[in-house]
């Protein structure tokens, strides 16, 4: 995205991973897709690694080269997670509080405003 300019004249800006004001809406008519995609993707990857087709599996999932083939499952199992597009991008004004949701695949934003002032840094969630 770049930079998405808030309705109080703030710029939300995109441009690093681990943003405390970003995140991911994953609608519900979606996460049984997800689910299932990603369950059968786990599954086809421990069928090839017992049948010695573990190359070919990451040629079929990933663009290699440059995707390396060398990765642990578990690094493999994360990239999969990240190539849905079934998700929308989530962030909030640093400044304001205002909540901008994307709409559906698109560039376009609609923000909505908390009820009171006391809510920035909900995106930020709990870390373990």
């Amino acid at each position: 995205m770049g930079k998405l300019g808030c309705k109080c004249g703030h710029f939300i800006v995109d441009q690093a991973d681990s943003l405390e004001y970003k995140g991911y809406i994953l609608p519900d008519s979606h996460f049984d897709d997800v689910s299932e995609n990603l369950t059968k993707n786990i599954d086809s990857l421990l069928e090839a690694n017992k049948n010695g087709k573990r190359l070919e599996w990451i040629k079929e999932k990933f663009k290699v080269p440059p995707y390396p083939t060398d990765l642990k499952d578990s690094s493999m199992i994360y990239d999969l997670l990240n190539v849905i597009d079934t998700t929308q991008d989530i962030f909030e004004c640093e400044n304001c509080g205002r909540i901008a949701i994307q709409v559906g695949q698109t560039n376009e934003f609609k923000f909505f405003k908390p009820d009171s002032n006391n809510t920035k840094g909900i995106l930020r969630g709990k870390k373990k």
